[in-house]
């Protein structure tokens, strides 16, 4: 692990590391420089893109374990102007409204196969609808209600970046009555004690948030960050993308989705097997060689590939700027990678497999515990 750290520092700047079995910590590193000069350490901020998303996920099915709201409601239940949506069909000049279809649910957003913000389509009119100077939730999500669709509800599965899941914390702000990032203080963060995890990036101070990094040729550039996610006003509490965390914190939520599974976190047992259970049917587009399926906010992963080394049944998510996370319930183990970089990152980037594969040649033998 310590190798694939140094490794890593020298392409993404700082960075660091988590492995923790049954609560306790296998490993925890750091390597590189998180901003000017100022060592990475497990204290450290990054942006974690869409390492949001699971919160989001959690703070739904806290709502709906209350009756505020019901995976399986349509989301014109909570978001009138939603009722109707259309399809995206393609033409030379970009893309026009085709045939009207059903309203996506909660958890369709929740799987990614809603087809709003997803595919050609949500990419081309996300620019146009996306968060922007002076926006809340409520005043974005209402630009998204014009959004035509990729495909009909729950035919096929294509990732939503940011649409999807700020519809799901708007609908959590409205059965909740309280502003998103209240409700994750209250309900997730606070309860957790995740103290250094936000949504403003002047809640860090100097040196406390990691820098994002370019690799020009195996030459790092420092890039200090001016917004929590890409071009987002300061500040805007995305249900996709946003949120700020360091290693310690995050450890803290993947550790409650571990232990909610057995009854023990912040989320009931039932809620916790819903999330990190396969979702989707394979008959649904992008689903069909079983390798790969969606939980409610996170991927899981009905079992071990070639490519895909983690045992069957574990689940979580990777964001942008670089970071990744799972948890494998076969082996009683969490794992956390943070670094914030513009060349290394995403879901399935090349580093995080390989953070997969150290973890997995390190600490799990034979898929079973050791």
């Amino acid at each position: 692990m310590t190798e694939f750290l140094k490794e890593m520092s020298r392409k993404a700047g700082g960075c660091a590391a988590a492995v923790y079995r049954g609560g306790r910590p296998l490993f925890v590193g750091c390597e590189g420089m998180a901003s000017g000069g100022i060592p990475a350490d497990e204290h450290t901020a990054f942006r974690l893109a869409s390492m949001t998303k699971p919160l989001t996920a959690a703070a739904a099915l806290l709502c709906a374990e209350e009756g505020l709201l019901s995976l399986d409601d349509p989301v014109s239940r909570y978001l009138p102007a939603f009722r109707a949506p259309r399809l995206a069909v393609k033409t030379a000049e970009g893309y026009t409204a085709g045939a009207q279809t059903e309203c996506f649910t909660v958890r369709a957003l929740l799987t990614h196969s809603a087809g709003v913000g997803a595919g050609g389509s949500g990419d081309v009119q996300l620019e146009a609808v996306k968060p922007r100077e002076g926006d809340t939730l409520a005043s974005a999500v209402e630009r998204y209600a014009e959004v035509l669709l990729e495909f009909a509800p729950g035919t096929a599965q294509m990732y939503s970046p940011v649409i999807g899941f700020d519809i799901v914390a708007r609908i959590v702000e409205i059965v909740s009555g309280m502003p998103y990032g209240e409700f994750l203080g209250k309900r997730i963060t606070g309860p957790l004690g995740m103290d250094r995890t936000s949504y403003l990036l002047t809640d860090y101070p100097e040196g406390g948030l990691a820098s994002t990094y370019t690799d020009e040729g195996g030459v790092l550039r420092e890039e200090r960050p001016e917004s929590n996610f890409g071009d987002f006003p300061a500040g805007y509490t995305g249900g996709g993308a946003g949120l700020i965390s360091t290693l310690e914190d995050y450890v803290r939520f993947a550790e409650t989705l571990r232990l909610s599974r057995k009854g023990e976190g912040l989320l009931s047992r039932e809620s916790a097997l819903e999330l990190s259970r396969p979702q989707l049917a394979k008959e649904v587009v992008g689903i069909e060689d079983g390798s790969f399926n969606w939980g409610l906010g996170v991927r899981v992963l009905p079992k071990t590939t070639e490519y895909q080394p983690l045992p069957a049944g574990s689940f979580g998510w990777s964001g942008a700027y670089g970071t990744h996370f799972w948890v494998d319930p076969a082996n009683d183990l969490v794992a956390v990678y943070m670094h914030n970089s513009h060349t290394y990152g995403g879901a399935g980037a090349p580093h995080t497999v390989a953070f997969e594969r150290a973890v997995t040649e390190e600490f799990i033998s034979g898929g079973k515990r050791i």
